[in-house]
């Protein structure tokens, strides 16, 4: 489900990936991405490529390397222990198709720009659908990402042919050379932390996330460890005057209404865990887009109900500003009828 990216030769030492490689796998990531055709790399490449390698399957990683049509020919790809290799570009469809009868390892291709076409040019061919992945591309220069909208056709697309398809995310901690501009398969997710642009990417189907910078925290790490299938995690800026059971409702699990507002996030379940207390009166200000609410004791029975703003509204007395979640913005926009969420409070993991 979650993976890294490692570069032999070019930002990190080789012990510096050897560390991130152990951190990794320590925290229970194991998939890997390793380039073996970076024009900038150093001379030392191919030496630190084979101990990255060989240390990562030691952890058993399952890993996928991609190569050029240029680069296929100068190394003896037999001798690296990988699980996939990606055509990067340079391959033709029969070419493709002859690969993927390899025993010695999987083909991953180009989700990005593979087409229907394509892939029924390979069967044509004889090749191995069976013996092939996909993955989305990632796009180093800022404003080349690809959109939303066409992720989820092409995604649609590869589930007819029952792909599992991989993706990339940017990491803030050590983004990769040249343009250090973060490595996002989605435009949107450049700027974005991974933890909102990991599970942006599961919403849309992809199946493995690999953060596709250089390195990660392990703050970053450790966050994306905190996610799992069917619950959002939305990180949160809380005010700092909000009462003991306010924070206690941002802490339980929540689920968004059956019934849902046409504007608003709805927990089903705040209501009732607030029953018995008094949830006092605070500043109120305008509600703001993506801010989280709870009503106080001044709303009588809908005191404790907790709501997340998908547009804003006036000031109101009886509703108390406890958060701001404006950076899950894309995940609220993807929360449905039915769907749990939780609140990862800023500052306190």
């Amino acid at each position: 489900m979650l993976g890294i990216s490692i570069y032999a030769g070019l930002d990190l030492s080789l012990e510096d990936n050897l560390e991130y490689l152990t951190k990794a796998a320590e925290l229970g990531i194991n998939k890997l991405f390793f380039s073996l055709h970076i024009p900038e790399v150093k001379e030392t490449f191919t030496k630190e490529a084979a101990i990255l390698l060989e240390e990562a399957k030691k952890f058993n990683f399952e890993i996928t390397a991609d190569i050029s049509r240029k680069y296929y020919k100068k190394l003896e790809i037999k001798d690296f222990k990988i699980d996939a290799l990606r055509l990067d570009f340079g391959f033709n469809n029969r070419e493709i198709a002859a690969l993927s009868k390899e025993e010695n390892f999987k083909i991953n291709l180009n989700a990005s720009t593979l087409r229907k076409k394509d892939l029924q040019e390979i069967e044509s061919y004889h090749g191995n659908l069976n013996n092939i992945e996909v993955s989305h591309n990632y796009y180093p220069r800022p404003e080349t990402g690809l959109s939303e909208v066409f992720m989820r056709e092409k995604n649609k697309m590869l589930k007819e042919y029952g792909f599992k398809i991989g993706a990339f995310i940017p990491a803030n901690y050590k983004k990769r050379s040249p343009l250090k501009a973060g490595l996002p398969s989605l435009e949107v997710h450049r700027d974005l932390t991974p933890l909102v642009s990991c599970q942006h990417l599961f919403k849309l189907g992809i199946d493995k996330v690999y953060i596709g910078d250089s390195r990660a925290s392990e703050q970053e790490l450790k966050k994306l460890t905190y996610l799992k299938k069917g619950k959002t995690i939305l990180p949160i800026q809380i005010y700092s005057d909000i009462s003991s059971t306010e924070r206690e409702l941002l802490k339980i699990e929540h689920t968004n209404r059956e019934d849902p507002a046409d504007n608003i996030i709805r927990s089903q379940e705040a209501r009732t865990y607030s029953q018995g207390k008094k949830i006092p009166v605070r500043l109120s200000d305008e509600r703001f887009k993506y801010a989280v609410t709870i009503d106080n004791y001044q709303y009588q029975r809908y005191q404790g109900e907790l709501q997340i703003l998908k547009k804003k509204f006036p000031a109101d007395s009886r509703v108390n500003l406890v958060a701001d979640a404006g950076e899950a913005a894309l995940l609220i926009e993807n929360i449905q009828a039915g769907d749990k969420f939780k609140f990862y409070i800023k500052g306190d993991y």
